[in-house]
């Protein structure tokens, strides 16, 4: 498994290793993390390490079991991944938590999208379970979650991954290095969007517009032209690709080459050092920054990457009367 390494080394991980060492497992966990692709067989294995003898060998009955979601004394709602946790599936927990467990000593529900619940049925999780019962919840974010649900669990919460950690385990079951480095860079530290990118033809298709973008756009005439093209394309991963970009000539800039991230794309972009003044640079970093914001508040795609391209030509400009 490719997230076992990734996962097993965070610090939420080992604090829920420690609590099981310690006898001092929390009746209730909430795991956030933000590969929503992953998350539930990120659960998977916190769920291996509570219920597993051997703290999550990997390798007994009870983790295979656990592993195929098949283990008596483990419940994963919902029961089909891509459906929403109902109301009834909280009663189920409920009535069925005060069945003593089948083979072990305790008793564990798994709530993979905890933060799609309703308020009622997270209201139904606020009474006390059994003491050998305890409940792992995952979401991609805390906020869908009341708070009188936080303040009852124990927040475990596992970030982004370093790309380097991404690439050393990915490489052995992708093997275009290139792109899987395209891949990682552009995968927002997840294990999930790495791997949708790298089987994505248009992540190469986004990097020729970024490297066309960053080499050829010197007018209005090109921002225009530019923005109609990133609206057929996905405008979040086109702004990945232009801030590592921008990113690696500002450490070209700054003469720390070897700094630089994507050489492949570096590669295609070095010559345009030459057409960007240091603080042209730094300028449509924060652009792209400021683009991201936008974006949350729903800008729409299309006036959003034709902003965005004014921004880095201004900044370009500006910078050179200087």
């Amino acid at each position: 498994m490719i997230y076992e390494s990734l996962v097993k080394n965070t610090a939420a991980y080992k604090i829920a290793a420690r609590d099981k060492a310690a006898g001092r497992l929390s009746h209730a966990y909430l795991v956030v993390c933000q590969d929503g692709l992953y998350l539930r067989r990120y659960l998977d294995l916190f769920a291996a390490l509570l219920l597993c003898p051997a703290n999550g060998c990997g390798t007994c009955r009870i983790c295979s079991l656990v592993g195929r979601e098949k283990y008596a004394d483990m419940t994963v709602f919902p029961a089909e991944e891509g459906d929403k946790i109902k109301t009834e599936d909280i009663d189920f927990l409920v009535e069925d938590s005060y069945i003593k467990p089948f083979e072990g000593d305790k008793k564990l529900y798994v709530l993979a999208g905890a933060e799609n619940m309703t308020p009622a049925a997270q209201n139904k999780l606020l009474k006390e379970p059994p003491a050998n019962v305890h409940i792992l919840m995952g979401a991609v974010s805390e906020y869908g979650l009341l708070p009188t649900v936080k303040s009852r669990v124990r927040k475990l919460e596992i970030p982004a991954f370093p790309d380097e950690a991404l690439l050393s385990a990915m490489e052995g079951d992708f093997p275009d290095r290139e792109k899987l480095t395209a891949a990682v860079m552009n995968g927002d530290g997840t294990l999930g969007r790495a791997e949708t990118l790298y089987g994505d033809q248009k992540l190469a298709e986004v990097t020729d517009l970024a490297v066309r973008i960053v080499t050829e756009m010197d007018s209005s005439a090109d921002v225009l032209t530019f923005s109609g093209l990133v609206a057929k394309e996905s405008l979040a991963d086109l702004m990945s690709v232009l801030q590592l970009t921008y990113r690696d000539l500002i450490a070209a800039a700054e003469g720390r080459e070897d700094l630089v991230q994507n050489k492949a794309v570096f590669a295609r972009t070095k010559g345009a050092l030459g057409r960007y003044p240091k603080g042209a640079l730094y300028h449509a970093s924060e652009a792209i920054t400021e683009a991201y914001v936008r974006k949350n508040f729903n800008a729409q795609d299309n006036m959003l990457a034709e902003w965005l391209l004014f921004q880095i030509l201004e900044g370009k400009y500006k910078w050179q009367r200087l």
